[in-house]
């Protein structure tokens, strides 16, 4: 991921409720959680970065595995078809309505984990991972900046190399703003692992209606966005 500004005149605009800190702590919390739910409660499985299904892709062909490949490939295509179906959500709505594409796709995410919810745990869990990783798709596709700063809500890596580019930056150059921009990176990572946290506790006493959760901070999310007028001015000294 590369650590790119979306705006070179970041400090003198207004920043979208969809880019701002409170709003992508919602959705990396939501990330860990998912990912979390998938790993421990839907078959060991991560829905969200697809790396480690792409392995256990190549590791099931080469051991002849075929049923056991099929079942990594399944939430790797649903990931595709989500970024796909995103990128179209934002081709025929953008931003020019009063419900813009990024409502469309947390009403969407909303709905899919819902239903989600109801699948029952065993033998269809693949069906729960599919939607999942659809689910992760499509929030990566449609919240990717953090007060101008590219980021990923559903994975750590990619914030992890930015956020140390952004420190080494700041030893350089002695630039207050870099080393802002790293905890920034920093604190979506811990906020990523306080998801995954919350989800292994919810798990454990909620087991399938954990899933509830999430959907509330997406909801949240979603109300956020929706009341960008009221709450800009808030939103810019988040």
């Amino acid at each position: 991921m590369e650590n790119t500004r979306t705006d070179p005149a970041e400090d003198r605009r207004s920043f979208r409720i969809s880019e701002t800190l409170t709003v992508s702590i919602l959705l990396t919390v939501t990330g860990g959680f998912l990912d979390a739910y998938t790993y421990l409660f839907r078959g060991k499985v991560f829905a969200n970065g697809q790396t480690g299904n792409f392995v256990l892709l190549g590791v099931s062909l080469v051991e002849q595995d075929f049923q056991r490949a099929l079942y990594y490939l399944l939430p790797i295509t649903a990931f595709l078809l989500g970024v796909f179906l995103a990128e179209s959500i934002h081709a025929r709505i953008g931003n020019d309505r009063f419900i813009k594409w990024r409502h469309v796709v947390l009403l969407l995410e909303i709905a899919i984990l819902l239903m989600a919810v109801f699948i029952p745990q065993g033998e269809w869990d693949y069906l729960a991972n599919i939607s999942i990783s659809f689910v992760c798709a499509l929030q990566t596709q449609a919240f990717r900046s953090l007060r101008g700063l590219s980021y990923i809500s559903v994975m750590c890596t990619g914030n992890v190399r930015s956020g140390i580019h952004e420190f080494c930056n700041y030893l350089h150059s002695r630039q207050k703003k870099y080393m802002i921009n790293g905890f920034y990176y920093f604190l979506i990572v811990l906020s990523f692992v306080f998801g995954a946290a919350l989800g292994t506790f919810f798990m454990e006493h909620w087991h399938y209606l954990s899933l509830l959760f999430p959907i509330g901070l997406l909801s949240i999310a979603l109300l956020l966005l929706f009341a960008k007028k009221h709450l800009r001015s808030l939103s810019e000294k988040l």
